[in-house]
């Protein structure tokens, strides 16, 4: 591990630090070394405030040893940041991407096609049939399905893409070594072993309700496209449909009764604009996918380009339009590497010239 890499992780488990402002000092301190050699008198000069100044300035980077003695444990345990070329490319374009993912399982998942499907805890009979079936369906013919190892929907989405000999990404609101809900338990340990479990937070964060919707952005982020198979009107799925739209991705529901409490948000979506889908086929037909039988990691290819070209120009500037952009494209039109763009993108956005929107980055100047 670089020394960058045991500061990113140290940065994410300093509280008060989100992602952004993790991103902002990636930009600032490309060698984040001299982050953290800074007294606290200096930190507080940069514009840190004092809490976070003395957290920072505290901080004991020989705790960041328990990440890599976790990591060395088992062959399918790993942990990539933002900096890693192997950072999944949907997320790398959300707005708030996280910095570090810890992974158990099966990590190439992270490249393949995704759908997320989420809903409530306390599904209606239709609702858990619906979650199951929708999963088995699209595990069968490939395609990978994401959710958060909540109760109800969650649980039912995992099971069903299983028994398709699918593959699953469970996205969690805890560390990756504490399971919750604890009857999930089993099911956790057979998606480690034939899917994947995924979290930002560092090891043996317990369950805490803010968590569960910043895991959402996540779940989503990995998605092309969100099924909500049913929700309350206040549900935490609807959440997750939010995000999805700020991503700039598709959302999907199946409409309920009017009498079904569970199915109004999901009514609500399809009122607001989400795609009504009452089959499989109408979210492969949505996705340009019906005449595919099984999809590969190559349609994800193709959205997000791989190649780099080379150029002698430095600056970014020309490779971002006064229109939607994103990260990878600008990878693609500068032939930077990752890391240098990502630093040269904070620094452009701190003096105002570009702007992270969903899906990548606007030239504002």
């Amino acid at each position: 591990m670089t020394a960058n890499t045991r500061c990113l992780l140290a940065l994410n488990q300093i509280n008060g630090l989100g992602p952004k402002t993790i991103l902002k000092c990636l930009a600032r301190w490309p060698n984040l070394v001299e982050l953290f050699n800074l007294s606290f008198v200096e930190l507080l000069a940069v514009g840190f405030s004092e809490s976070i100044a003395k957290r920072i300035y505290q901080f004991n980077l020989n705790i960041i040893d328990n990440d890599f003695y976790w990591q060395a444990k088992e062959p399918n345990r790993k942990i990539i940041t933002w900096l890693d070329e192997d950072y999944p490319a949907l997320l790398r374009e959300i707005p708030s991407p996280p910095i570090v993912l810890y992974l158990k399982g099966d990590s190439s998942a992270l490249h393949k096609l995704a759908i997320a499907i989420v809903g409530t805890r306390k599904p209606s009979i239709s609702g858990h049939e619906n979650a199951r079936k929708f999963a088995f369906a699209l595990g069968e013919r490939g395609v990978v399905v994401v959710s958060g190892l909540a109760l109800g929907v969650d649980t039912q989405a995992h099971i069903g893409c299983l028994d398709a000999t699918g593959i699953t990404i469970a996205v969690l609101g805890t560390g990756i070594d504490v399971i919750y809900p604890g009857r999930n338990v089993n099911l956790a340990n057979k998606i480690g072993n034939n899917g994947l479990l995924i979290s930002e937070f560092p090891l043996k964060t317990a369950p805490k309700a803010g968590h569960f919707p910043r895991r959402n952005r996540i779940i989503s982020g990995l998605s092309l496209a969100t099924l909500v198979v049913e929700a309350a009107i206040r549900s935490g799925s609807l959440i997750t449909a939010r995000f999805a739209l700020e991503q700039n991705r598709d959302v999907f529901a199946i409409p309920g009764s009017i009498q079904n409490m569970q199915a109004q948000g999901c009514n609500y979506l399809v009122q607001q604009g989400a795609k009504l889908i009452t089959s499989i086929d109408d979210i492969l037909d949505e996705l340009n996918l019906s005449s595919v039988t099984n999809i590969s990691n190559e349609i994800v290819q193709k959205t997000v380009p791989k190649n780099k070209l080379t150029c002698e120009n430095n600056s970014l500037v020309k490779y971002i339009g006064f229109e939607l952009t994103s990260v990878d494209q600008i990878v693609v039109r500068s032939g930077k590497s990752l890391n240098d763009v990502v630093r040269d993108l904070a620094e452009l956005e701190l003096e105002g010239i570009v702007g992270a929107v969903p899906g990548g980055y606007m030239r504002y100047k």
